[in-house]
């Protein structure tokens, strides 16, 4: 099947079309005014896709990604490339089927259209791309079950120009049926895209599309983070791998912005947040959890130290700047994020026992276990290096917790 028609024979076809007159008419938002325009009928093969689709943006992303052969204005320079049309096709028709809530071929292998697809003066889909793409596989599957399909109802906008065509994709993406669909990230690339392409101000994308402008950085911030995990993880612009990720980079750029500590362990956050950001999806409250990642950080960071077996150093910004290094390693992934588990279920453990008041005692006693531990595990060859500064801070905190136990300067 071909995905449009050439421009010459398209606009012919197209103004013969709109010279005839209808009675049938479809009120669209558009210029500032609800239009009635003219429903027509058209074959199936002549429309384009709009490749500017905001719902495709970032499956295009991670298309261009995995054929690295192909220009990065591959779905931009040529709008009616049939190669880049074709692909496109593809694109919708995966997102159609993958729709849990509206599983479009389910639909229409039952209904007829009911609802005309809305296109520019050029013939341009720039409403009802999904549709229209679901329509074509199954015409292409079987031409006499789908003849239904063979011609479609359209209706054709007056000659405007883009951001007319963006103001009307917003006013229909605010309908709550239409804009659940979109993911995350191919929003956050949509909105990114009007700034660059059409030089959009935040908040003029804010005005928009009606969204707090707030909200639309903190998205921004998002995905800046979502890219940097994925290229971290050997998955540049692997966008569909992320759907159930989103809170967990919102929160990561909450809680850096929070974090009060010198820069390298703000990058040490950023890594460790990745490490859990892995597990996002399965059931885990990712998105909890990085926040106490920054409430404990440098704990984070001394377990994380310990882990990974890396030498001290004398100079901490040294020290830090390594585990930064460390944890780009892909080998570290694992073994870090159980460093950073167990520094989280030691932080509850220890919010947990505070609430008892018995805690100061209980960590006492699981003190004098734990040393006992260590000096039944004296064997020959053991290791001393690190044991005397950890033992003359360990004495230093006795004499102060005597002090206080024997009540010494109360009234």
């Amino acid at each position: 099947m071909d995905y449009g028609w050439r421009y010459p024979r398209r606009k012919q076809f197209l103004l013969e079309l709109q010279n005839n007159s209808s009675n049938k008419t479809h009120p669209v938002p558009f210029q500032g005014s609800n239009q009635y325009l003219p429903i027509h009928r058209l074959p199936l093969d002549l429309p384009l896709y709009r490749l500017e689709n905001g719902r495709t943006t970032d499956r295009q992303a991670e298309y261009l990604a995995q054929h690295s052969d192909l220009p990065s204005d591959f779905f931009r320079a040529d709008l009616e490339s049939a190669e880049a049309q074709e692909v496109q096709h593809k694109l919708l028709v995966k997102l159609a089927k993958e729709n849990d809530s509206k599983n479009l071929f389910a639909e229409f292998k039952k209904v007829e259209q009911s609802e005309p697809i809305i296109l520019s003066a050029q013939g341009f889909v720039i409403n009802g791309n999904r549709r229209l793409a679901t329509w074509r596989d199954l015409y292409a599957e079987d031409s006499s079950a789908y003849k239904r399909f063979a011609t479609i109802d359209v209706v054709i906008l007056p000659p405007c120009d883009d951001r007319d065509l963006d103001a009307l994709e917003a006013t229909l993406q605010l309908k709550e049926d239409l804009k659940a669909d979109y993911s995350w990230t191919a929003e956050a690339l949509m909105y990114r895209e009007k700034q660059t392409t059409h030089g959009y101000a935040e908040a003029q994308i804010s005005a928009l599309y009606e969204i707090d402008s707030q909200d639309l950085r903190e998205l921004f911030d998002a995905l800046d983070y979502a890219d940097a995990y994925l290229e971290s993880r050997g998955k540049p612009k692997r966008y569909s791998e992320l759907d159930d990720k989103e809170f967990a980079f919102r929160q990561i750029s909450r809680t850096r912005k929070k974090l009060k500590q010198p820069e390298p362990y703000k990058e040490i956050f950023e890594k460790a947040s990745f490490c859990l950001a892995d597990e996002a999806g399965e059931g885990k409250r990712t998105y909890a959890e990085i926040k106490v990642v920054g409430d404990v950080i440098e704990d984070v960071a001394e377990n994380l130290i310990a882990e990974l077996d890396l030498e001290a150093e004398e100079d901490k910004s040294e020290q830090l700047t390594r585990l930064a290094d460390a944890l780009n390693d892909q080998a570290n992934f694992e073994n870090a994020r159980l460093a950073i588990r167990d520094t989280l279920d030691a932080e509850a453990a220890k919010k947990r026992h505070k609430k008892k008041t018995g805690y100061v005692a209980d960590q006492i006693r699981r003190a004098r276990e734990a040393l006992q531990a260590a000096k039944e595990g004296i064997e020959s060859g053991t290791l001393r290096d690190g044991c005397l500064p950890d033992l003359e801070q360990i004495g230093r905190l006795v004499a102060e917790l005597s002090e206080w136990a024997r009540g010494d300067g109360e009234q």
